[in-house]
């Protein structure tokens, strides 16, 4: 096993990937895969990998997700490995994940695939940054919200777009609460067999491939060809950080254009006429046992208080000391 680091852009965020303070991961565990349209990067990419000594891979580019995604799947298919955890290079696996991911091939059953419950991200507003839940969503409030109202006065649309925005919205998410993993609106897929990665991304959207590659995971395991379980560690085993616009923000241009939701839409039809979506179905729960002499850690982002750190107000874990938040989590304060 191998963790598989896709970085299309921002250096710092692929180098903390191996920094201590953050993911930690001992390079002889990593492969990156370079995949990006900037040649820049790429060159950074490439030479921040030879001085670590970390195996590398430049891929073709079209500048979506999916296609990276899938050159990711297209190496770890080639290697040796019999299962790869599958990384965003901005996001973050944690110190607890690392250790979790790391010692499940020793388990007499082993997953195919891991879908993640109750996620959790970091945000930045101002000068605070903050975690979140982004994905855990209540079905009723989304069901029923204005979006009408919500995108005329916010940003100005005119009756029918926003109409047609409203009625995709409440499709979009409609959908999610028959499919997706209760309360998830998408759950992140880590954990990957070379049986599972035969299921690739769909190019042909840039927004929600990942949610419909999931979706066929969960078809894989409710017609018995995967076995593919759910999981909610407390702390985070993956973080994703928000904290700067990602493709949704890009695509959508700043949340207010969701064209996007109805080329996604298509393809779910397209998966739902093939009889591919299984309604109200959650998959089972995956749980690692872990030796006693086993720290967690004091980094769960679930309960959290406020300090000053370097000027910027940070929420931390209200059990968290000092010495943890200086030196094993600087990630919540660089």
């Amino acid at each position: 096993m191998q963790f598989y680091i896709l970085t299309s852009n921002n250096l710092p965020a692929l180098s903390r990937h191996f920094d201590p303070y953050y993911s930690n991961i001992h390079p002889k565990d990593a492969v990156v895969i370079i995949n990006t349209l900037d040649p820049t990067h790429a060159k950074q990419a490439k030479e921040f990998c030879v001085k670590k000594e970390i195996e590398y891979h430049i891929t073709t580019s079209d500048g979506s997700p999916a296609k990276g995604k899938n050159c990711l799947l297209d190496v770890f298919l080639q290697s040796e490995n019999e299962y790869c955890v599958m990384v965003d290079g901005d996001d973050l696996i944690t110190p607890h994940g690392v250790y979790m991911y790391k010692n499940m091939e020793s388990l007499e059953d082993i997953p195919d695939a891991l879908l993640l419950l109750n996620q959790r991200s970091l945000g930045k507003k101002g000068d605070k940054l903050y975690s979140m839940m982004p994905f855990t969503v209540n079905y009723d409030d989304l069901l029923s919200f204005d979006y009408i109202t919500h995108f005329k006065d916010t940003h100005l649309l005119d009756d029918d777009t926003s109409k047609w925005y409203q009625d995709l919205h409440y499709e979009y998410y409609g959908s999610c609460k028959k499919y997706c993993q209760e309360p998830e609106a998408h759950s992140r897929v880590t954990w990957l067999s070379k049986r599972a990665a035969q299921f690739r991304f769909d190019e042909d959207i840039m927004v929600g491939e990942d949610t419909l590659q999931m979706l066929e995971l969960k078809n894989q395991a409710v017609i018995g060809n995967l076995n593919v379980k759910t999981t909610d560690e407390h702390p985070a085993t993956y973080i994703y950080d928000q904290t700067t616009p990602g493709t949704v923000v890009s695509v959508s241009r700043g949340y207010k254009d969701y064209a996007w939701m109805q080329r996604y839409l298509i393809k779910l039809k397209s998966m739902e006429d093939s009889n591919k979506l299984h309604e109200n179905i959650s998959l089972p729960s995956f749980k690692m046992e872990y030796p006693p002499e086993y720290s967690l850690g004091d980094y769960d982002l679930t309960k959290q208080h406020v300090i000053k750190v370097n000027g910027f107000d940070v929420d931390i874990p209200s059990n968290a000391s000092q010495a943890s938040i200086q030196n094993r989590h600087l990630l919540l304060t660089r």
